[in-house]
């Protein structure tokens, strides 16, 4: 039998370059059906709030595409048909007490919203610690990032709007709170809250008053990486079949497309970034420079994978005097049941715009929110419910230390190049978010078939 080709296989080598090779049916066993990127670019974005979100003025009365808006979402309604609300969603590796598919039980006490952080996109159990040793899991914007990595000048965006440190819980290290986005079990990816950073980040080098000389100066000087693997290549191509071939020159020309755009932003009139956003920014302009920012990404292609952690200081800019975290166990029911629908509905509405903003910019085969997949959630129901029915009696209740993790409020808009079903409310009987995860990373290309400790198949209730 001949040997599959090494997954971590490259091209190059040399003392200048080296090409890690793109996910090809030789490296799959034989009886395994390789998925590969499309060439077409998909983004993914991941918008985490934390605190839980009350469901009662959140969550439609019925399922379906006819069901009544809420509420809490009516800046939305412009987008009916391009986001989904789903229901019943859980992320048991958040709760305190778990029980792994081997009959193992771990109970870790207090801490869900240490939790409710550090396993939202991973998926996974993290280590209670308030020490260095702490450890999580890869989150899934990276797996997302990794695999799309060839294909755009940056892997992804990992942005805040707060900065530093977010404080630890209930024996927690501070690191988890801080961090949605993991590289690996023991290593956070370092957050950007700073926009105009996050900016040049983005376009280093970018000169609106470069003349067409001086650009056509700088582009003349300018060589492929490709041009020092050509006998590599040559060799490469014996080894691969057809359909191989065909996907190394769509991986081939990626980068190809990659270098083009790098080269050509400075002075290219169909991505024009403007100017940086002023320092000194307040949370309010922070958090719509940073959609904003996402939403440039998407349209200059520098990067296809974004995830966003909305966190303030203080929303009494909305007349919330009480602190987020302090209100969100409705302890004074009827004031901090009122604080936290006003905080909700306040980052609800940001995302209805930046929804507007993703569906005016053109794309191929639509806009850019119809070919990419971008979900607004948290990990918690602040509601005050034991779990249970995810349709039944939405009243808010006190609940004293202890959040659950069962009945996720997410919403889901656009399409991902017409991978997934929208515009209706799915309600679905706890299936792990890491399903959805999984439809995600699909959309994109991403041929693993699990996530997490639960993720086994993509979600059923928005498969097409």
């Amino acid at each position: 039998m001949k040997k599959p080709l090494s997954r971590r296989a490259f091209i190059g080598g040399g003392a200048a370059v080296a090409i890690t090779l793109p996910f090809l049916d030789a490296m799959v066993p034989t009886g395994r059906r390789a998925r590969a990127q499309a060439d077409r670019p998909t983004r993914v974005v991941y918008i985490y709030v934390p605190h839980g979100i009350i469901r009662t003025n959140f969550t439609p009365t019925s399922a379906g595409p006819d069901y009544t808006m809420p509420s809490q979402l009516a800046s939305l309604a412009p987008h009916r048909d391009k986001f989904s609300v789903l229901t019943g969603l859980s992320n048991h590796p958040g709760s305190g007490r778990y029980t792994y598919a081997d009959g193992t039980t771990e109970n870790d006490g207090p801490g869900d919203h240490a939790r409710d952080t550090g396993t939202f996109l991973t998926a996974a159990r993290i280590r209670k610690t308030d020490g260095s040793d702490h450890r999580a899991a890869i989150s899934v914007d990276q797996v997302a990032a990794n695999y799309l990595a060839p294909h755009t000048a940056l892997p992804s965006l990992v942005l805040a709007t707060k900065s530093g440190s977010y404080g630890g819980d209930s024996g927690y290290a501070p690191i988890y709170r801080s961090n949605v986005s993991w590289a690996n079990a023991t290593q956070p990816m370092a957050k950007d809250s700073n926009a105009s950073s996050v900016f040049n980040t983005l376009f280093a080098g970018f000169d609106p008053g470069e003349g067409e000389a001086a650009r056509a100066r700088r582009l003349a000087q300018e060589t492929s990486i490709l041009d020092s693997c050509l006998d590599d290549l040559a060799s490469l191509r014996v080894q691969l079949g057809a359909a191989d071939n065909v996907k190394l020159d769509g991986y081939l020309e990626g980068i190809r497309r990659v270098e083009s755009s790098i080269m050509e932003l400075p002075g290219g009139p169909e991505c024009n970034p403007g100017a940086s956003p002023a320092g000194g920014l307040n949370f309010q302009e922070n958090t719509v420079a940073m959609l904003d920012l996402m939403k440039l990404a998407f349209q200059c292609d520098r990067t296809r994978v974004a995830s966003l952690m909305i966190e303030s200081n203080g929303y009494g800019f909305i007349g919330v005097g009480d602190g987020h975290h302090q209100i969100s166990h409705l302890e004074n029911l009827t004031p901090h049941q009122a604080g936290i629908e006003t905080i909700n509905k306040w980052g609800i509405d940001r995302f209805a715009e930046f929804l507007t903003a993703l569906d005016i910019e053109e794309d191929e085969d639509g806009t850019i929110l119809d070919n990419s997949l971008v979900m607004y959630g948290g990990g918690l129901d602040a509601t005050g419910h034991a779990g249970g029915n995810a349709m039944g009696d939405l009243t808010p209740r006190q609940s004293g230390g202890v959040h659950r993790h069962t009945n996720l409020p997410i919403l889901l808009a656009g399409t991902g190049r017409g991978t997934v079903r929208t515009g209706e409310h799915f309600v679905v009987d706890g299936d792990p978010i890491a399903n959805m995860y999984l439809s995600m990373l699909e959309s994109v290309g991403v041929p693993d078939e699990t996530f997490g400790l639960e993720g086994t198949e993509t979600l059923a209730a928005i498969r097409r």
